[in-house]
């Protein structure tokens, strides 16, 4: 029997299970027909919303960018002090990564890569790199630093915290520790262009 549900919500509802089939057995198991019979709707009811497989796995990875950027700007909110919440972004990103390491790497995918084919998931994709910016570019305005530029500060910290959480990920360095030295190298990092500016 199927479940009567109203456009919009059928396609949360489909995003929703897909996650949690993604995050415990992987993306391999995720499909269309698969997620209509989780949802209790026919297998034909998904593609009003997904046109194929791809489609449903862009809608997922898009949604993790949306969850990523609602953390990214309740630290943002709660921190006051710029220095903090950079380094406090930098340990929440690692958190990310190891929390939800299937969503992690459907999101970064190559496949998603043309932005004409799926430009909803690179209009979420640039919400956690703007944030990231509008903080260096607090810093930089509030302690008058000259370099580097918010791009470049951006970049340098959002490789940090990714090169962490991937090696954590992969077993290359502890997961248990990786929020914190992502924590310390971001905060080092903030605190070494403050220094070489007061120097």
């Amino acid at each position: 029997m199927t479940k009567p549900y109203h456009h919009g919500e059928l396609r949360e509802a489909l995003i929703q299970a897909a996650l949690h089939v993604l995050e415990c057995d992987g993306p391999a198991a995720l499909s269309l027909r698969g997620l209509a019979r989780t949802v209790g709707v026919s297998s034909m009811a998904p593609y009003h919303h997904f046109a194929d497989r791809s489609a449903l796995l862009a809608a997922v990875a898009t949604e993790g960018f949306v969850r990523l950027q609602a953390s990214k700007q309740l630290i943002q909110a709660s921190q006051t002090d710029v220095r903090l919440a950079l380094a406090s972004g930098g340990a929440n990103y690692v958190r990310f990564i190891l929390d939800h390491p299937n969503l992690y790497r459907l999101m970064r995918s190559p496949d998603f890569a043309d932005r004409a084919l799926y430009p909803d998931l690179h209009r979420a994709a640039a919400g956690p790199a703007r944030t990231l910016i509008e903080l260096m570019t607090r810093l930089i305005g509030e302690r008058g630093l000259q370099s580097p530029s918010p791009n470049q500060g951006a970049q340098l910290l959002w490789g940090l915290s990714h090169g962490i959480g991937t090696l954590a990920l992969d077993g290359q360095l502890p997961p248990d520790g990786a929020p914190d030295l992502a924590y310390e190298g971001s905060l080092a990092m903030v605190d070494g262009w403050i220094a070489r500016h007061s120097g």
